[in-house]
């Protein structure tokens, strides 16, 4: 049976590659024209077999939600990994989920915390955050609270709430951090303007 991607490999496109990578993302994030993931999924799908990378990880995002197409965690995957060799930063973060679940593929947490260290060495602030907990827990790797403060801060000071939030917790609390009130209302206070909601508690609770 043909997969989706070889029956538009075998069909002449109306639309150039690039053509069909614009339209497709006006449509997956709705941009100028309504959302619809539908109409987007093959004019993604048409860009990515033609070589656009940011599309291949939109493809492989579309197949692991379930997004204008039926879920797919092996197709997910499949396309996360060859954004990711390209160096697509939100593609090694995806493929990393992938990885960590053991979704679409053996479950290796050792390749996981690679693909986040590599995306948190490129700035990535989301992937810093989860290198750092992958320091913190041991996943993927030895344990050290070193490492894990060292990037916590890096994505605390890129804009990751959750690391702002996990840095005041331990300013607060103390144990890998020396106690800092001053400190952890800094790190809590940045992550409740940003909708962190346990940050919110925290502040109330505390009395900061």
């Amino acid at each position: 049976m043909e997969t989706e991607e070889e029956k538009l490999m075998q069909k002449k496109s109306l639309l150039k590659p690039e053509e069909a990578s614009e339209l497709g993302q006006k449509l997956f994030y709705g941009d100028g024209v309504r959302k619809s993931y539908k109409a987007a999924f093959p004019l993604l799908l048409e860009a990515a077999i033609a070589g656009s990378v940011h599309c291949r990880n939109l493809v492989g995002y579309c197949y692991d939600m379930g997004l204008g197409t039926e879920k797919n965690p092996y197709l997910a995957f499949a396309w996360f990994r060859k954004a990711a060799q390209s160096n697509h930063i939100e593609a090694m973060g995806n493929l990393a989920l992938l990885y960590e679940a053991g979704r679409g593929t053996r479950r290796s947490l050792k390749r996981a915390f690679e693909l986040y260290k590599k995306a948190a060495e490129m700035g990535d602030a989301w992937a810093q955050c989860n290198l750092a907990f992958a320091y913190l827990e041991g996943l993927g790797t030895e344990k050290n609270e070193k490492e894990a403060i060292r990037w916590l801060r890096k994505s605390a000071e890129h804009g990751d709430s959750t690391a702002q939030y996990k840095l005041g917790i331990e300013y607060l609390h103390g144990g890998i951090l020396r106690k800092n009130k001053r400190f952890a209302e800094k790190w809590l206070r940045m992550a409740a303007k940003q909708g962190h909601k346990e940050a919110v508690k925290v502040l109330k609770s505390a009395g900061i």
